[in-house]
């Protein structure tokens, strides 16, 4: 993973995580913006120009699992790493599902940080290149489903599904592959790179993939529970444009 020339934004209001995390960067020549508090980060994070943004969850005047929250929304794909001093799983769990990449909990080494980092963004860069390929518009025809990969937009019955963006990467990563089963320890591999213990933010993402897809009418729910294993695309027809 070469790290030369990227751009990092660290939303933090402990100068001391700072310092250390740009003594960290020095060596990969990586700049590192700071902003101190929520809003601030919200504003510089909404600019995009960031490969990573490492973001504190107790801020001053928004915290982050707000900013996260609002940054999904506003279809930020910027990779999102949440620094924590919570150590409660639900709270991780959150975090997952707000739409983090991953986690790394306070306190933490700067190796630790450092391999989470270059983990994050192999996976950022392979869900990119799985996104181009095979087309980038996913078409199933017999359910009126449709997966548009340049703008991040789901269909049914030619009608916009409001999807947030991990939610789309999961369905999409699933549609790419039909009737093949996933575990759930894969789809996390695959799409958070995190570990097998947060299994259920998978179960959430898909319950509210299937709810947003009931209610926009689809003909038939594509994901199946594959029970024992986890979860899988299954559909007759399928065509890229």
């Amino acid at each position: 993973m070469n790290l030369h020339g990227k751009k990092f934004l660290l939303v933090e209001d402990d100068h001391h995580i700072y310092l250390l995390i740009k003594a960290m960067l020095k060596p990969y020549d990586i700049e590192l913006k700071l902003a101190k508090d929520g809003e601030l980060g919200l504003q510089e994070a909404l600019s995009g120009d960031y490969n990573l943004i490492l973001l504190d969850i107790m801020l001053p005047k928004k915290d982050g699992l707000l900013l996260c929250k609002e940054l999904k929304e506003a279809k930020i794909e910027t990779p999102l790493i949440m620094l924590t001093a919570k150590v409660e799983e639900s709270d991780k769990i959150l975090g997952l599902e707000l739409g983090a990449d991953d986690y790394v909990t306070k306190p933490f080494s700067p190796k630790e940080l450092m391999a989470r980092i270059k983990a994050v963004l192999r996976r950022f860069e392979k869900v990119k290149k799985l996104m181009k390929k095979k087309g980038q518009t996913l078409n199933f025809t017999n359910i009126d489903l449709k997966i548009d990969l340049r703008s991040y937009e789901v269909y049914v019955r030619s009608k916009r599904v409001n999807i947030a963006p991990k939610e789309l990467e999961l369905l999409a990563f699933l549609a790419k592959n039909p009737n093949q089963a996933f575990s759930r320890e894969e789809l996390l591999d695959n799409l958070w790179q995190t570990g097998s213990q947060h299994t259920r933010t998978i179960d959430e993402h898909v319950k509210r993939i299937r709810r947003k897809l009931k209610d926009a009418e689809i003909k038939l729910m594509p994901i199946k529970t594959v029970w024992g294993v986890g979860y899988k695309f299954k559909v007759e027809e399928n065509r890229d444009v």
